[in-house]
């Protein structure tokens, strides 16, 4: 079943299925010149290029051009772009951001797949793809809808114990301030059962400490 969100002028079969998202290799299953191809889709405002070798159909609802997704939403579809379908998920603050735990964008997206992956600087906009070798199968995620199609994400509860995971220091605000927004939204016994399966139990006491500081 087909549950990406509807493009137009764009052959489905260079999409990531069930996204949006383009790559080369993926238009090389239409096109013998898909470097060439992807630019004049381009040009044609049909796609948008995300970062060098990653583009995106644009939905029918946007109007060409002007169209810019959030830093969560591009870095989801680049989950599954670099990973593959279920391979892939935001996590640290880019979770907390789609868990509305972070009101203030930030400039660096966080993606964790299994196998190291470089960075990827964004040209669609000033903005950053952080990439982390972590096993997907290991940890708690959740669905995510995106306008680039569905992704995944960690759950409030990994996303407590990720953020968790190294001592709160002065400065670290953004951080701190998320755990704190996602620990009240917590189910305690929850959290702490996912702690002792992930080896999370240090991660679980700090959290646990900042939360009774902000009380």
């Amino acid at each position: 079943m087909n549950t990406s969100p509807r493009a137009t002028g764009v052959p489905h079969a260079i999409l990531i299925q069930p996204t949006l998202m383009i790559t080369g290799r993926s238009a090389a299953a239409v096109y013998s010149q898909p470097a060439a191809e992807l630019a004049r889709l381009a040009r044609s405002g049909v796609i948008v290029k995300i970062a060098h070798g990653y583009y995106a159909a644009l939905p029918t609802d946007k109007r060409r051009g002007d169209w810019v997704p959030s830093l969560e939403t591009l870095s989801a579809g680049l989950a599954v772009a670099v990973f593959g379908p279920g391979r892939g998920a935001i996590w640290g603050l880019s979770a907390a951001r789609v868990h509305g735990a972070l009101p203030r964008a930030t400039a660096t997206g966080y993606v964790l797949g299994p196998t190291q992956h470089g960075d990827i600087e964004l040209s669609i906009r000033s903005a950053l793809v952080e990439f982390s070798k972590r096993d997907p199968a290991r940890l708690d995620l959740e669905y995510l809808a995106t306008e680039l199609g569905p992704s995944l994400v960690t759950s409030i509860h990994q996303t407590i114990l990720d953020l968790s995971t190294r001592p709160f220091v002065d400065g670290e605000t953004p951080r701190a301030d998320a755990v704190r927004a996602l620990m009240e939204r917590a189910d305690l016994d929850r959290l702490a059962s996912l702690a002792a399966n992930v080896r999370g139990r240090s991660a679980l006491a700090r959290a646990l400490r900042l939360a009774r500081h902000a009380a």
